[in-house]
């Protein structure tokens, strides 16, 4: 995808009773977005057909309806998913034909990592699809003239103080997002998709998400230092703001925050 915007039986059950049954001492993974792997997890479900005329048949068919169920699913929480604070990748889809087929060749594209076979026949599959590319094709939200701006702006020199950013919005309920931002207490702009790298947005994207602080503390993704910073509050669905205070230690042209080109920041939200 170029640009975003310019960015889803029969007959006798105990041969399958006896063949695989469900796994009741493994949960299968909750459906939604896994922010930190990248990718989206649904589970699809089939029935077999009476009518089939075999087991074999039966199986075949209850399997291509799970997989159908699971595309369905893979592709509402597709839509779902927040580009930024006003914009999800359903609307996307809605306005562009280009988008609508890429995505959906994607979300065909699933990776299935667990099958259930049910005595009646049925079937339970759990999938998983690939979003990584989407964190790589958020930067065409700002045209490249900003974003050469915005880059030659990062404090980068001397020593840096921090490996990392992490920003607790814990209690606030941010909508994880493809490229949040965060603002200063007036709503300018003090981090965003534009401050990151092109090579750093493919391999790392604009933020990760996790649930608690410590966690955060200790990703690597931050490093060994991380600086900490407390959210005011939420603007939009996704956008943060954080005091001015903590803008200007961002801001600031003799600090080293070079970790935001390299999309270095956490977003704790639980």
């Amino acid at each position: 995808m170029k640009n975003l915007l310019a960015v889803l039986v029969l007959a006798p059950a105990l041969v399958f009773a006896a063949e695989k049954g469900p796994d009741k001492g493994t949960k299968p993974p909750l459906p939604g977005v896994d922010w930190n792997a990248k990718t989206i997890r649904a589970t699809g479900r089939g029935a077999p057909n009476l009518n089939a005329p075999s087991v074999a048949a039966a199986r075949i068919g209850a399997e291509k309806a799970a997989e159908m169920d699971a595309l369905r699913n893979i592709l509402a929480v597709l839509k779902g998913i927040q580009i930024n604070a006003e914009k999800t990748v359903g609307d996307a889809m809605a306005g562009s034909n280009e988008i609508s087929a890429k995505l959906e060749g994607e979300a065909k594209a699933f990776k299935r990592v667990n099958t259930r076979y049910f005595s009646d026949g049925g079937v339970e599959i759990d999938v998983e699809m690939s979003i990584a590319e989407l964190f790589a094709e958020v930067a065409p939200i700002v045209d490249a003239p900003k974003a050469a701006e915005v880059l030659q702006k990062v404090p980068a020199t001397g020593e840096p103080k921090n490996t990392g950013l992490v920003i607790d919005a814990s209690g606030l309920r941010p909508k994880p997002a493809l490229a949040p931002r965060l603002l200063d207490e007036g709503g300018k702009e003090v981090y965003s998709s534009a401050v990151v790298e092109p090579t750093a947005l493919k391999s790392n994207g604009i933020a990760g998400y996790l649930k608690s602080l410590d966690e955060a503390r200790k990703s690597s993704r931050v490093g060994a230092k991380p600086l900490v910073i407390k959210a005011l509050r939420v603007a939009g669905a996704s956008d943060l703001v954080i005091a001015n205070v903590d803008a200007e230690r961002l801001r600031d042209p003799k600090g080293n925050v070079s970790f935001l080109g390299e999309g270095r920041v956490i977003i704790v939200a639980e």
